[in-house]
């Protein structure tokens, strides 16, 4: 038997082979997770970067900075806790009250928190030191102010359409909460009108409120009432005498010509009740240099709710007498 299958005898000695170098490998790898499993249990000192946030701020306190710095904990733990840290890391977030806030610096003693970072890390770690001692951001006193309501652009109005009344908001002004750095770069709050377009009739709606800052500033509303008359506007003109200011007593001054054309848009309801007494067009002879030959015109009073008001000419001849 033998002789007649030396096959199977090679397959059986290359099986017990195989079998030890297994049992080998196995043994090997057995062999290193214990010593890697001891020497992991072991306890380390090392300094770990870590990063801290602060949140829960004192009430009107606002930071404009980021809070988050980057600290250096001195840690004895075990080397597999000291592994995780490493390999992941980890935010701290602290609770800024504990603070000292003086002159827009928040300054933030961080053994004061000592015990809030110690609960924020498993296991039995220790803490031997905190650097720096201190971290800082910056931050605002929140501030409310109390602004009007306006259209920051004009109505989308079809053609020979215009405003024909003064708007009307409902409430006409809000409260708006936040830093007061940015509340004084405010003058207004602004309707969102964009969804309404070739208006050419009055109407009463409700329109959103823009709050160009939603992290940073809280509006006492979200949406207010716009009321709005719509009517056709046709347009005409008038003559209007131009008006001479600052002329001293000692001279005369006469202009060529005496008057001007402005021309208008108003609404079919008040287009006849405007007159030339209510425009004013004015020369002013402070503005007159001796090297002019004609002195510019300035519109210096007209109707409210008129449109595309024009006057020709924009300048005219002048002869001074003395």
């Amino acid at each position: 038997m033998e002789q007649r299958f030396p096959f199977l005898h090679a397959l059986q000695d290359f099986s017990l082979e195989k079998g030890k170098s297994r049992s080998f490998l196995i043994f090997l790898a057995l062999s290193f997770i214990f010593w890697l499993i001891t020497k992991f249990s072991n306890q380390y000192t090392e300094v770990l970067p870590l990063e801290v946030s602060f949140i829960k701020h004192p009430v009107g306190v606002v930071p404009t900075s980021d809070t988050t710095s980057e600290i250096q904990l001195t840690l004895t733990a075990s080397g597999f806790q000291l592994f995780f840290y490493k390999l992941l890391g980890t935010e701290l977030i602290l609770d800024s009250k504990k603070g000292v806030f003086n002159d827009g610096i928040a300054t933030l003693p961080l053994e004061l928190s000592f015990q809030e970072i110690q609960d924020q890390l498993f296991g039995s770690i220790t803490i031997n030191s905190i650097f720096p001692n201190t971290v800082n951001f910056e931050y605002t006193q929140l501030s409310n102010k109390r602004l009007a309501v306006g259209l920051q652009k004009g109505l989308d109005l079809s053609a020979g359409f215009g405003i024909a009344e003064p708007l009307r908001f409902t409430p006409d002004s809000i409260d708006v909460t936040g830093a007061s750095t940015v509340l004084d770069t405010l003058k207004g709050v602004y309707l969102n009108t964009k969804q309404k377009s070739k208006i050419n009739k009055s109407f009463t709606d409700q329109f959103e409120l823009i709050n160009p800052l939603k992290n940073q500033l809280k509006f006492s509303e979200s949406t207010v009432t716009l009321n709005a008359v719509i009517d056709r506007f046709s347009e005409t003109s008038l003559k209007v005498p131009i008006r001479l200011i600052n002329v001293p007593d000692s001279i005369a001054l006469k202009l060529f010509p005496a008057d001007v054309e402005v021309i208008f848009s108003a609404s079919l309801s008040r287009i006849k009740t405007i007159d030339l007494n209510n425009f004013v067009i004015s020369s002013d002879f402070n503005t007159l240099k001796k090297e002019d030959l004609k002195i510019n015109l300035q519109l210096l009073q007209a109707p409210d709710l008129l449109q595309n008001i024009r006057w020709n000419p924009k300048e005219v001849e002048y002869l001074i007498r003395k």
